[in-house]
């Protein structure tokens, strides 16, 4: 891939993490936005920065954002660090005035989550989390549909997400996701919080829920497995699955949105042709699948729109994507519904 440009009239944007899923999706995501100059990359495993860095031609690795801010100051800071350092890193860069994506979950408790997002709005900088999937065009289609109306009221929503990441056989750790003194859960928070963004997006608020949890991996602290019941504003309810042990292929989500007048289903998955499919299946069946504007997605192109999104807002200029952006607030409201259901595994009545 090749190197940064630099230019005098571009947005300076810093990186924080050089894991897997920064290089992955967020640091292709910044490299293909116009007017863009990265200017450095944040990890405190140095090593893995500076080689982030270097195969990228970006000129600064350090180890702290303290250290970054004292030798460049970016308009706008990407947090993709682990759970447990967003809270930190977006409140200094908060207090700062700097714009913020943090990737999902905001923090591991929806209290701290809600602090992050008052000194957002107080202070009145730009901030976004990373439920970057609302940007898929799929979604996007699906959204409008249920907007106009055309499917009816809501009855019943399903959702899933999965993907065979720590499947046994494939020998990868958890890491600090799996740790309970790093991650507030498993599966629920690193894949279910999608699914809770999205279903508040499309259908509207959570007003209560029910949960199950289960472990498959040898010596799993954490969920591999939840399913989360839910209930919308009557008399929609709904089903999220999440699971990073699962068959399937990344990110592994499907929707099945059931209203009054018909169905609507909406595919993301790197074995779907072009990355996605939606379709709409009529009251007796009939089945129409409509035509998405791309023929392919990777799995940094909903990071890629999200950024494009918050950098016109940041300018000033009209949303690519109206009503979209996730704000920090949003952030709250689904941590809010993840604490809910990890109090809302118990209640099972044996069936006798």
């Amino acid at each position: 891939m090749s190197g940064v440009s630099r230019g005098a009239n571009r947005t300076r944007v810093a990186l924080i993490g050089a894991g897997a899923w920064a290089a992955q999706a967020h640091l292709p995501a910044l490299l293909r936005q116009e007017a863009v100059e990265i200017v450095g990359v944040v990890d405190p495993v140095i090593d893995r920065a500076r080689t982030l860095a270097a195969r990228h031609n970006i000129a600064l690795a350090v180890e702290s954002i303290d250290t970054l801010l004292a030798v460049r100051r970016p308009d706008v800071i990407v947090i993709a660090a682990p759970t447990e350092a967003h809270p930190t890193l977006a409140t200094t860069a908060l207090k700062e005035g700097i714009a913020v994506l943090c990737e999902k979950p905001l923090a591991n408790t929806p209290t701290i989550a809600a602090e992050m997002a008052t000194l957002a709005e107080s202070s009145g900088t730009l901030s976004s989390v990373g439920y970057s999937f609302r940007y898929a065009l799929a979604m996007q289609a699906l959204k409008r549909d249920i907007q106009s109306g055309i499917l009816g009221h809501p009855w019943l929503l399903e959702m899933y997400e999965y993907n065979a990441q720590f499947h046994p056989t494939r020998g990868t750790s958890t890491g600090w996701k799996g740790d309970p003194a790093r991650a507030r859960a498993g599966s629920l928070l690193e894949y279910g919080s999608h699914l809770i963004d999205l279903a508040r997006w499309l259908v509207g608020p959570i007003e209560a829920v029910h949960a199950s949890l289960t472990r498959v991996l040898p010596q799993a602290r954490l969920d591999d497995i939840a399913t989360v019941q839910v209930r919308f504003r009557p008399p929609a309810i709904g089903i999220l699955v999440s699971g990073w042990v699962l068959s399937g292929s990344s990110p592994g989500i499907k929707i099945r949105f059931h209203g009054s007048e018909g169905l609507a289903e909406v595919e993301l998955s790197e074995i779907v042709p072009g990355g996605q499919t939606y379709r709409r299946i009529a009251l007796d069946g009939a089945t129409e699948h409509i035509p998405l504007a791309e023929s392919a997605v990777s799995c940094w192109t909903y990071a890629q729109r999200h950024i494009a999104d918050m950098l016109a807002l940041l300018h000033g200029e009209p949303s690519p994507y109206p009503d979209t952006l996730p704000t920090f607030r949003d952030g709250v409201l689904v941590q809010q519904v993840l604490e809910a259901a990890l109090r809302a595994t118990g209640g099972w009545e044996t069936v006798k």
